[in-house]
């Protein structure tokens, strides 16, 4: 063999053994072991925080309001798309509460040409209640379509009678507060007791005594219970117990039609009557409002600049009321 191609192949036999070297030496441990190229990525990604994550993981801490979206037409939309992805959470206590509703809806309610208007609500903005400046002034986010008072939901009587016997002793066997001070609940849209509830058995809401009431209630007692005190007839308070002036009460009330409704009975069965209620009762929540120990992203700002003789008259003009028939 000729001494230039000999030389020739021992050139390209030593530039091979320190490409082979050179790919030894850079190329980690870990190459191929989860597919080509992939080397450690794989256990690197799954190491790392969850973003998203499935709406049962949400259960634990948010059972009644899991219950209201599975229960109503937006199952089909998880919690992050509203809430986001909450990275962290539940130990940072940090989630998204959407401000802006009308923008975040109408990304998939806005009609437009093109969208299908079968399967998903499409709504004109500027035509669909423009009185209202977010959608959740009349919707429940977590279950949007207002519910027909017509229709007679049912529910498992017997057990709710077991379940609200413990009830009694506070809200009356027939729904009728034995102290003025606490709420009638006869009558109540249920669908705002069932959220009371909710926000008693995860301490949203702080009350040494409904606390423990509502933790101890089974997550499946929780509609039964709101759907037997929203079937028992109602009793207006009247003029019983009120302190304030129901004339005045009414002017005030004029900044409530849009959420309590003209005679103290919302649209949105998410919200609670206020007809008939205990004037005593609705004052102490205007003043828990007012003050901070109830916390409400409408009702705190409302309050926020009433008087004490504002509140009274406002409980005595809706205590006035007639509770009449109540959507259940």
């Amino acid at each position: 063999m000729p001494k230039h191609i000999f030389r020739l192949v021992l050139l390209i036999v030593v530039f091979g053994i320190a490409a082979i070297a050179a790919k030894s030496y850079f190329t980690v441990g870990s190459f191929y072991r989860y597919g080509h190229y992939r080397a450690d990525s794989v256990p690197q990604i799954a190491a790392m925080a969850t973003s998203f994550q499935t709406p049962e993981a949400c259960l634990a801490c948010h059972a009644p309001r899991l219950v209201e979206w599975s229960g109503g037409n937006h199952k089909t939309v998880i919690c992050e798309v509203c809430h986001g992805a909450a990275p962290g959470h539940p130990e940072t206590l940090k989630v998204v509460i959407p401000t802006d509703t009308q923008r975040l809806c109408t990304q998939c309610h806005e009609k437009m040409p093109g969208r299908p208007v079968s399967s998903i609500r499409q709504i004109d903005p500027r035509e669909h209640f423009a009185g209202a400046t977010q959608c959740i002034t009349c919707h429940n986010p977590h279950a949007p379509k207002i519910a027909d008072p017509s229709v007679k939901v049912t529910f498992d009587h017997k057990a709710a009678v077991a379940s609200t016997a413990t009830c009694a002793a506070c809200h009356g066997e027939n729904g009728v507060a034995t102290n003025p001070a606490w709420p009638n609940l006869a009558g109540q849209n249920a669908a705002y007791l069932a959220r009371a509830l909710g926000s008693f058995k995860t301490s949203a809401r702080k009350s040494d005594m409904m606390g423990p009431m509502a933790q101890a209630l089974p997550d499946d007692d929780v509609q039964n219970v709101a759907r037997n005190f929203s079937a028992m007839s109602c009793r207006s308070a009247g003029g019983k117990g009120a302190s304030g002036r129901a004339a005045e009460g009414k002017a005030l009330a004029a900044k409530c039609v849009t959420c309590h409704g003209d005679a103290g009975r919302p649209v949105n069965t998410a919200w609670p009557n206020l007809a008939g209620q205990n004037p005593a009762y609705l004052a102490g929540a205007l003043a828990a409002f007012k003050s901070g120990a109830r916390v409400n992203p409408f009702m705190s700002p409302a309050a926020s600049g009433l008087s004490e003789a504002d509140m009274a008259d406002l409980a005595t003009y809706f205590a006035g009321l007639s509770c009449g028939a109540s959507s259940h």
